[in-house]
């Protein structure tokens, strides 16, 4: 039988969402409490993979068992044996064909940070810069740069890429608080490849702080040269909130 599982988790503690040997996973720790509750070794495949200090909120993966006779405290069970920091919110059965990763079509970041102003009760789960030279409407003239069909090879350190590093990546409006302090920034994209977020937004910061231009991101966006952007947002801001199974209009 094939599982679909939703999870939501805090990525502060974890080095990164994929399984590594002798350390610290939020893959890890779901295989181990799938393996302890199935009887036997489960592997899960997700949707992606999140770095270290990298946050979600509906992080999805699938895996195949024997039959589970009752799911819903089947995932109780599971959840009781994570630690505080991952919650399942969602398992069910699915057919045979559904691979949480290849019948994904779209996802959706959101990237959150301060500017000049500390937030003690959200460390880690914000990026908080010191910046008292950011200019908002530079940062939203590049972001807008990132609005369509691209070729990002020169954000994202992938080394190949089938698709050619093509992406399409919609930027909502950004949401500003706090008389400017707190910025919170919603991507949609067919597809996110490793880094990508947080060379763009660390690309726009730059330009906020006059240490890039716009038309040195535009320059990146089109060039045939391979030359990866330097300038990468910290991880603590990233989080995925949503992976998309049907493609989303916008797109």
């Amino acid at each position: 039988m094939k599982y679909f599982g939703k999870v939501s988790y805090s990525g502060e503690r974890y080095n990164g969402f994929q399984r590594q040997k002798k350390l610290l996973t939020v893959q890890g720790e779901l295989e181990k409490q799938l393996s302890f509750l199935c009887g036997q070794p489960t592997l899960i495949k997700a949707a992606g993979r999140t770095d270290a200090g990298v946050h979600a909120k509906g992080q999805t993966f699938s895996f195949e068992s024997k039959s589970i006779p009752d799911v819903a405290t089947f995932l109780k069970a599971m959840n009781r044996l994570l630690p505080e920091d991952i919650y399942v919110l969602e398992l069910k059965e699915v057919e045979d064909s559904f691979d949480a990763r290849h019948s994904c079509c779209g996802k959706i970041y959101q990237y959150r940070f301060s500017v000049n102003h500390r937030y003690p009760l959200l460390t880690g789960k914000i990026a908080q810069l010191r910046r008292d030279d950011f200019h908002l409407e530079a940062f939203l003239q590049a972001l807008n740069e990132f609005n369509g069909t691209h070729n990002f090879q020169n954000f994202t350190t992938k080394p190949e890429d089938n698709h050619g590093f093509i992406r399409t990546v919609k930027v909502l409006d950004p949401v500003v608080e706090d008389e400017g302090n707190l910025i919170t920034i919603t991507f949609v994209g067919t597809g996110f490849m490793r880094y990508q977020i947080r060379f763009m937004v660390g690309a726009a910061i730059r330009v906020a702080t006059n240490r890039l231009t716009v038309e040195e991101i535009r320059a990146r966006l089109n060039q045939s040269k391979r030359e990866i952007m330097p300038f990468k947002a910290p991880a603590e801001g990233l989080c995925l909130m949503e992976v998309l199974y049907e493609k989303p209009a916008s797109l």
